[in-house]
C-alpha cells in the first residue's frame, strides 16, 4: 500500500471511528433517559397503591359503585333526595360549571350574590337560563316555572310547595274564580243597630230588591246571595236610613248617632274582607310587589267606605256625594200614610258613584233618620282596578278610580285585555316529580342568591373535582337539622366516603406495565446498537493501528533508501 493510500484510509478509519464513538455515547444518554422515565413511571405506580376516590353511599348500604361528581350533586334524583349539595369555594360562594353560571348571569344574579331572595320573577329567569343552556329540558322547565316559588327553602325549611301558578285574563279570573265566591247580604239588611238596609239590583226592566222587615226581622225575598262575579257584571247596590234608636244624646251605648251607625255597619261588614280575602287565596303573592299592591288595593277601598272620625266627631268629607235635606226629609206623616223621602234621596243616587253617598237629615230632631248607600258592585270593581293600577304602576297605568261612575276607567271595563292578567295559585301537578324538581331549584337558587358564585370549567371532572375536595381547596354545602344549608368538609358528609380505588389502582398497574415494557424494548434496541457499534469502534481501532504500523514502516523504508 502506498504512502498516500495509506494516510486515506487512515484519515477514513479516524472519521469513522470517531463517529461510532458519538454514536454510542448518543445512545449511552437515550439509556440513562430511560432510566429516569423509568423511574417516574415507578413512582406513579406507587403512589396509585395508596390511591382513593369518593363515593356516594345514600341509602347507606355500603354500596361502592356510585363515584361522588359534580352532576351527582347539582342535578336533582333520588340519589340527592332531590335536595342540592352544592359545591362551594373556602369563602362560601357555590361553585358552577359554565351552563349553571350562564343561568345565573341570565337571573342577573352578581357574583357576590344578592344577600336576600329576590321575586319570583329573578327565579324564573334563572330557570329560563336553565333550558336555554340545556341543563333542564323546555318540559321540564316550564313545569317548574308552573310551581309556586318557595323563598325559603333551604333557608329555614325544606316543605315543598304544593302549589302552582296559572296566568289568566281577567275574563277567565271572573269565570272560573269569582263565579264561585259568594256572600250573603242578609246581616246589612237585618234590622239591627239602630239602621235598615234593602239591596237593590238595578236593571233596565224591573229592579230586584231584598228588604227585612223592619219589625221582625223576617225577609220578604229569598236570602241575598251574590256572587263577586255577578258583582261585577251586574249593578249591585245598598241603600237605606237610620233608625231614630239613633239617639246618641240619650242612647249613648248604641255605640254611634244615627249618621255614623249606617256608615260603620257598613264599613265593619264582613264583605270586605270577604272580598279582599278572595283574591289573595288564589293569587301568587309571594313577591313583595303582589303583597303591596294587595294592601294597597285594600286600603284605598276601605277609605271610600267608613267614616272618618268618631261618633262625636263624625266626618263624611270622604263620602263620594252628600246631599242635605230640609225638615221635610224624616218621615212624613199624612192621612195615616208614611214616606220615607231620606229612603227614597238614598236609593237614587245608589248607581251612580263610587264610594258612599250619605243624606244629611237637616232637621231640627237630628237623631231621625240620615239615609246612605253604596253600589257594591262600583266598589268591587274599584278594589280590582286599584290592585291592577299598583301592578302596571301607579304613574304609567291609564286605570283610574274617582268619585263618579262614569269618570272612572276600571279594570272591570276590559275582562279581556290581555295587558292586565291574574297569576293564579292552582294545586300543584304531582304527576311525576314535577314538585321535587321545582324543591330542588328553589334551593339551589336560594343558595346561588344569598351566597354567591364562581365559574370553575373543570369542576365537571371527576378527579378534577374530587382532588380539590381532598386538598381543602372545595367543600360540600348540605341541609342541616334546622333546614338550613352550612359549609363543611366532604368527610363529614354522611353519604360520602373515602375508599380505595381499587379501580384506578388496576388501571395504574396496567399502565405501569405498559410503560415498563415500552422502556425494556427501547433499552433492548439500544443496546443491541451499542453492542454493534462497539465490535465497530473494536474492529476499526485493530486497522487503524494496522494501517498506522503500515504507514510508520513505509518512512522508515523511505528514509533508508537515501541513507549514506
Amino acid at each position: 500500500m502506498g504512502l498516500a493510500a495509506s494516510q486515506a484510509r487512515l484519515l477514513t478509519i479516524t472519521s469513522r471511528k470517531s463517529d461510532c464513538e458519538y454514536q454510542s455515547m448518543a445512545l449511552s444518554h437515550q439509556k440513562i433517559a430511560l432510566a429516569r422515565d423509568m423511574n417516574i413511571v415507578s413512582a406513579e405506580y406507587q403512589d396509585s397503591l395508596s390511591k382513593t376516590k369518593l363515593v356516594y353511599d345514600f341509602y347507606g348500604n355500603g354500596d361502592t359503585s356510585t363515584d361522588l361528581t359534580y352532576g351527582l350533586l347539582m342535578s336533582p334524583s333520588e340519589l340527592n333526595n332531590y335536595m342540592p349539595c352544592p359545591v362551594t369555594d373556602p369563602s362560601g360562594r357555590i361553585v358552577l360549571d359554565p351552563a349553571l353560571a350562564a343561568a345565573a348571569k341570565a337571573a342577573g344574579i352578581p357574583q357576590e350574590g344578592l344577600g336576600c331572595t329576590p321575586s319570583s320573577d329573578i327565579r324564573d329567569r334563572f330557570i329560563d337560563g336553565l333550558m336555554d343552556n340545556g341543563v333542564i329540558t323546555k318540559s321540564v322547565g316550564n313545569n317548574v316555572k308552573n310551581v309556586q316559588y318557595n323563598p325559603t327553602m333551604g333557608l329555614g325549611t325544606i316543605d315543598f310547595i304544593t302549589t302552582s301558578t296559572e296566568t289568566i285574563g281577567f275574563q277567565d279570573f271572573i269565570n272560573e274564580y269569582l263565579a264561585n265566591e259568594k256572600y250573603d247580604f242578609s246581616a246589612l239588611t237585618t234590622n239591627s243597630g239602630g239602621s235598615h238596609y234593602k239591596l237593590v239590583k238595578w236593571g233596565s226592566g224591573t229592579n230586584v230588591e231584598w228588604e227585612y222587615d223592619a219589625e221582625d226581622g223576617s225577609a220578604n225575598t229569598a236570602n241575598p246571595t251574590i256572587s263577586i262575579a255577578d258583582l261585577i257584571n251586574g249593578n249591585y247596590a245598598l241603600y237605606g236610613l237610620s233608625w231614630d234608636k239613633g239617639d246618641i244624646k240619650n242612647n249613648p251605648d248604641l255605640g254611634g248617632n244615627s249618621m255614623s251607625c249606617i256608615v260603620d255597619k257598613v264599613g265593619s261588614c264582613s264583605f270586605w274582607d270577604g272580598l279582599f280575602d278572595t283574591l289573595e287565596s288564589v293569587i301568587d303573592h309571594n313577591d313583595n310587589r303582589t303583597v303591596a299592591a294587595l294592601e294597597y288595593a285594600k286600603q284605598e277601598t276601605l277609605k271610600k267606605v267608613v267614616s272618618l272620625g268618631t261618633a262625636d266627631t263624625f266626618d263624611v268629607s270622604n263620602a263620594a256625594y252628600r246631599v242635605g235635606l230640609s225638615a221635610s226629609g224624616w218621615w212624613i206623616f199624612s192621612g195615616g200614610n208614611s214616606m220615607d223621602t231620606v229612603e227614597d234621596e238614598a236609593k237614587a243616587y245608589s248607581r251612580d258613584y263610587v264610594g258612599y253617598v250619605y243624606v244629611d237629615n237637616y232637621s231640627s230632631k237630628d237623631e231621625y233618620n240620615d239615609g246612605y248607600n253604596i253600589n257594591l258592585s262600583n266598589m268591587t270593581k274599584a278594589f280590582y282596578t286599584y290592585f291592577a293600577q299598583y301592578m302596571q304602576g301607579l304613574v304609567n297605568s291609564d286605570l283610574c278610580v274617582t268619585r263618579d261612575k262614569a269618570t272612572s276607567n276600571f279594570v272591570t271595563d276590559f275582562p279581556n285585555n290581555t295587558d292586565f292578567s291574574f297569576d293564579i295559585v292552582t294545586e300543584v301537578d304531582t304527576t311525576g316529580n314535577n314538585m321535587l324538581i321545582a324543591g330542588f331549584y328553589d334551593a339551589l337558587f336560594n343558595q346561588i342568591a344569598t351566597k354567591g358564585w364562581v365559574e370553575n370549567e373543570k369542576v365537571n371532572n371527576k378527579e378534577y373535582m374530587q382532588t380539590m375536595m381532598k386538598n381543602g381547596t372545595m367543600y360540600i354545602s348540605s341541609v342541616a337539622d334546622d333546614d338550613y344549608y352550612y359549609m363543611a368538609n366532604y368527610a363529614t358528609n354522611q353519604y360520602i366516603k373515602e375508599i380505595t380505588d381499587e379501580e384506578g389502582i388496576a388501571i395504574a398497574e396496567a399502565k405501569y406495565q405498559r410503560e415498563k415494557s415500552k422502556i425494556n424494548s427501547k433499552e433492548n434496541i439500544l443496546d443491541m446498537k451499542m453492542k454493534n457499534l462497539d465490535t465497530e469502534i473494536t474492529s476499526l481501532t485493530t486497522e487503524y493501528e494496522t494501517v498506522k504500523s503500515v504507514i510508520s514502516n513505509n518512512v522508515k523504508t523511505g528514509f533508508s533508501r537515501y541513507k549514506a
